[in-house]
This record gives C-alpha cells, sequence and structure tokens, in this order.
C-alpha cells in the first residue's frame, strides 16, 4: 500500500513538469535555429563589411584582377571596340594597314575587321605591362580610400568615385605601342571614369552605410544571445550546443557549394569573353567568403561529431 502512495505521488510530482520541459524545448529549438541562420549571416555580413569598407582588404581583392587573362581580354575587347567606334576608319586604315589594302578601298567593315587584330593586340600589350598595373593598384587604392573618407564623413555634398587616372593612363601609354600615331586621336572625356553622387541621395547613402556598420556589431552580438539562450533553455544543454554547431556547419557548407556554383554556370545571351571575365570577378570577390564558410563549416561539423563522441563514450 505504502509503495503504491509512493508511486502515485511521484507520478503526480511529474506531471506538473512535463508542459514545462515541453515549452522549454520549443522555445530552445527556435531560438536555436534562429541563431543558426544569424551566425551564418554574420559571418556573410563580416566578411562583407571588411571587404567593402577596408581599403587594403577591398585593394586586395580587386587588384590581382588585371593580372588574369580573363580580365585583360575583356578590357582589350572593350578598348578595341571603343577605338573603332570613334576613330576615323579610313584614317585608321592608312596609319596601321599597309597602302595596298587601304588602296583596294574595301568597304569600311572590311577595313574594321583588318584593324581589329592589330588595335587588339597593341592594347593588350598595354594591360599587361607592369606599368598599367601598377597603375590599376594605385587608382583603385585612392578612389577606395576617398570613397570610405567621404562616407564615414557627414559633411559632404555629394559623393565621388574617380576612377580616370587609370582610362588616362591607358591611352597615355598607347603611345608607346604601334597605336602612338592615334594615341593624340583618342578623347577622354573630363567626366570619364567619375561617378558623382549629388542631393538627396547623399543622406541615403549616409544612412545606409552607417547602419550596415552598426548592424554588423548588433548581428553579431544578437546570434550569440541567441545561441546562448537556446542552450540555457534546453533541458540537454550540450546537445543543443552540438546541435547548433551541426547546423552552422551545414549551412556554411552549403553557402560554400553555393558560392561556388557561378564558376560552372553560363550566363545566356553573353559571349565567351564577358562570361569568361564575370566568372574570373566573381571567384575573386567571393574567394575568401567561399574557404572560409568552407572552413567554419568543417570545424564546426568536427567539432559536434568529437564532442558527441566523446560525451557518448565518457558514459
Amino acid at each position: 500500500m505504502a509503495n503504491t502512495t509512493q508511486k502515485s505521488q511521484v507520478k503526480s510530482s511529474n506531471k506538473p513538469s512535463e508542459p514545462s520541459h515541453k515549452a522549454r524545448t520549443f522555445f530552445s529549438a527556435l531560438l536555436g535555429t534562429v541563431a543558426v541562420y544569424l551566425i551564418l549571416m554574420s559571418i556573410t555580413v563580416v566578411w562583407l563589411n571588411r571587404t567593402l569598407t577596408d581599403t587594403n582588404t577591398y585593394v586586395a581583392t580587386v587588384g590581382p584582377l588585371v593580372s588574369k587573362p580573363e580580365i585583360q581580354n575583356y578590357v582589350a575587347d572593350k578598348v578595341t571596340d571603343q577605338i573603332l567606334q570613334n576613330a576615323p576608319t579610313v584614317d585608321l586604315a592608312k596609319k596601321l594597314l599597309p597602302a595596298k589594302v587601304v588602296q583596294l578601298a574595301p568597304a569600311p567593315e572590311q577595313l574594321k575587321a583588318a584593324l581589329q587584330p592589330i588595335i587588339r593586340q597593341n592594347v593588350l600589350q598595354v594591360v599587361q605591362s607592369q606599368q598599367f598595373a601598377q597603375l590599376w593598384q594605385s587608382t583603385n587604392q585612392s578612389a577606395h580610400a576617398a570613397l570610405v573618407t567621404q562616407l564615414n564623413s557627414n559633411n559632404v555634398s555629394a559623393i565621388s568615385l574617380d576612377l580616370s587616372p587609370a582610362i588616362t593612363g591607358v591611352v597615355a601609354q598607347l603611345k608607346t605601342t604601334q597605336l602612338k600615331p592615334i594615341a593624340d586621336q583618342i578623347k577622354v572625356k573630363s567626366d570619364t571614369g567619375k561617378l558623382d553622387i549629388k542631393n538627396d541621395k547623399i543622406k541615403r547613402i549616409h544612412y545606409f552605410y552607417h547602419l550596415f556598420k552598426e548592424g554588423t556589431i548588433v548581428l553579431i552580438l544578437l546570434a550569440i544571445l541567441l545561441a546562448a539562450s537556446a542552450i540555457w533553455l534546453s533541458t540537454h544543454h550540450g546537445k543543443t550546443a552540438r546541435r547548433i554547431l551541426f547546423g552552422v556547419g551545414i549551412l556554411s557548407l552549403l553557402q560554400a557549394a553555393i558560392l561556388a556554383a557561378p564558376s560552372y554556370a553560363t550566363i545566356s545571351g553573353t559571349n565567351a569573353a564577358d562570361q569568361a571575365a564575370a566568372k574570373t570577378i566573381a571567384q575573386a570577390l567571393f574567394h575568401n567568403l567561399q574557404v572560409a564558410s568552407l572552413v567554419i563549416g568543417l570545424v564546426c561539423i568536427v567539432i559536434a561529431i568529437g564532442w558527441k563522441l566523446f560525451a557518448k563514450f565518457k558514459h
């Protein structure tokens, strides 16, 4: 009789705690799920913040692009097209083609077809030179530093991005090639390579820029807070922590795989040179984030599995 009474007391004492455990488990799972996504967002936002706002990191990211064949070919193609469109075809032909070819007086399109490889080769020679690589680095360095200074100041009436030194530098270097006779005829407008933002858009840009920088810290703190709250609310702290680690690991590996996708994608409506350039730029911009996602994903999964095995063998 006494044993029956004790069992009934034990059962009655357990009943009130079941709803409490269920509620804790529900909110712990909810907070943990949100924390996993916020942690992944934090990784991405920290990378974006550093890449976009730190001049040295930005230059280290975009600087090496000038040495990539895909980018060099892309720039050479675009500059060649501009020269053929803006300079008089007959004048170009007289200065760059043999006299016999010009005397035959073929159609303008035929002259352009004959001029295209000559002009392109000379432009490519400039783009591949060490002088242009240095010019590209210095132009991006100064332009980005000036842009960040303007964004951090609330007292400017306009925001400018000036890449004109790289453009004028290319034209100047053409004088050292076979295109020297026509280099002086290439006129660069004063606003070429310059982007100016004025008026009401300035306030909006400043607002989003500061929101982005401040939001990064808030997002990281919120992710940590939610993860800690999820672990604290759970009935099995270690298991919840392992699940959060495993979730972050899986999503990080998924993000790394997604970031690798552009390398294998095909962009419809664009030629091969444009596609190669776009893929090269995407790879350069997202390389560090892809590597970070891969490393974080593997580390989180290894820790979660190792922790699980340790806890299993311990008991």
